[in-house]
């Protein structure tokens, strides 16, 4: 069993030398709108150039997409089902889970329908040129900011692209990335840009992430041997001494697995991300030991975050209440609002779509993919934002065409 379910399988011609459609461009757009367009709206982060394309979409092409097959209703069937167990089992409110729902069956609907309706393939490589059009706008927005001159960019000095922080970019730029390092030869130029890019970002999670995948291209003991200590020199030799705060994340975040720290002391002056983690994952961990097998349901994090915390001396931590909504990462909120279940779908349904023996564009999308929810395990849990539905949808039709592709013809 997994998430996604009868989505229909057909033959696909590729055109090499092909012209976007108007949805095509719009989809991969909306992929880096999340700063550029997003205000609030009546307390929702309501992006008005990316939602607005898929809500007139998706009541446009309701009926075709309802035929079609393409529509992922297994999984929308199954998060409500489990949600509003979690709901009645818990006793919590219904507003979470209708704050997400929604937009979940909107904008998931629209990804699946559009990349299975156009060429995967096509609609990938033309999220690439977009991703190496933003690494352009990134160095030269980090070269403005050490000059004095702040271009959408929060912290001088490093790159944040069209993204609110420089780990939120990585999480989009990263399957760009990935992709061009398959097809060095076609992408040379675009590699190199997006690797500096990468580079100026000086964000630990996308150094990571970019190595974990690279150790899983060549899976062999040589590539791991080297890549420990050469990480581990990086991290603790060269990183910490970039300024002191990249220095208390990584120390601070240690300190806390090992049970060093309690960084939900009210008077305990620890950095953001450290906090949001660890109390996070303290939410996650009263949700799995109240509803081990379904959690707390879409959205419940946030409740069950102020239920937790509500009578402690945490309340009054300067960073009370950060990422509630969100539980930090989405591997924590899947934890957290699906459970042991919704867990082991999720990461079944990732491997399930990966190749790591098969050379070709199936093996560069599908771990091109992956790294977006590497970067997303470590940072970043919302389930509609920064290209996730995309990747997710990207995925799972990248798989479906190679098992297809395979029976079909023998892998070739």
């Amino acid at each position: 069993m997994t998430f996604v379910q009868n989505l229909r399988s057909v033959p696909v011609s590729y055109n090499q030398s092909y012209v976007c459609s108007i949805p095509e461009l719009l989809l991969v757009i909306a992929v880096f709108t999340k700063e550029l367009g997003s205000r609030n709206l009546a307390g929702i982060d309501f992006d008005y150039i990316g939602y607005p394309f898929f809500i007139l979409y998706f009541i446009y092409h309701l009926r075709e997409m309802v035929m079609s097959g393409t529509v992922p209703w297994g999984m929308y069937i199954y998060l409500s089902i489990s949600s509003i167990f979690s709901i009645f089992f818990l006793g919590l409110q219904w507003g979470g889970f209708l704050k997400q729902i929604f937009p979940i069956v909107i904008i998931f609907s629209v990804n699946f329908f559009i990349i299975r309706k156009y060429d995967w393939r096509n609609v990938f490589k033309l999220y690439v040129k977009f991703a190496f059009y933003s690494a352009i706008f990134g160095i030269i927005q980090w070269i403005l900011s050490v000059n004095g001159i702040q271009v959408l960019i929060k912290i001088p000095g490093r790159l944040d692209s069209i993204s609110y922080e420089p780990s939120h970019y990585a999480s989009i730029l990263i399957p760009a990335l990935v992709y061009c390092f398959f097809y060095f030869k076609e992408y040379k130029n675009y590699f190199f840009v997006m690797l500096t890019a990468l580079i100026l970002t000086f964000n630990l999670t996308g150094y990571l992430v970019f190595t974990l995948i690279l150790c899983l291209v060549y899976v062999s003991p040589v590539y791991f041997i080297i890549s420990i200590p050469v990480l581990y020199y990086l991290i603790f030799e060269v990183f910490v001494d970039i300024n002191e705060n990249f220095n208390r994340r990584i120390l601070e975040t240690l300190a806390v697995f090992k049970g060093n720290i309690n960084v939900l002391n009210s008077t305990l002056d620890a950095n953001g991300t450290t906090v949001s983690m660890y109390s996070n994952l303290m939410v996650a961990k009263e949700n799995i030991k109240n509803n081990p097998l379904t959690g707390s349901g879409l959205g419940g994090n946030e409740e069950t975050y102020y239920r937790l915390y509500r009578n402690t001396p945490f309340r009054f931590n300067y960073y009370y209440h950060l990422n509630a909504k969100s539980a930090h990462s989405l591997t924590i909120r899947v934890i957290s609002e699906l459970g042991l279940i919704g867990i082991f779908l999720y990461v079944f349904t990732i491997i399930r779509n990966l190749f790591l023996l098969d050379k070709g564009m199936f093996r560069a999308i599908s771990l091109a993919c992956l790294s977006h929810f590497l970067c997303k395990t470590f940072k970043l849990g919302g389930i509609i934002d920064y290209g996730t539905p995309f990747f997710f949808a990207m995925l799972i039709i990248n798989g479906i065409q190679y098992r297809y592709n395979k029976n079909l013809y023998g892998g070739k």
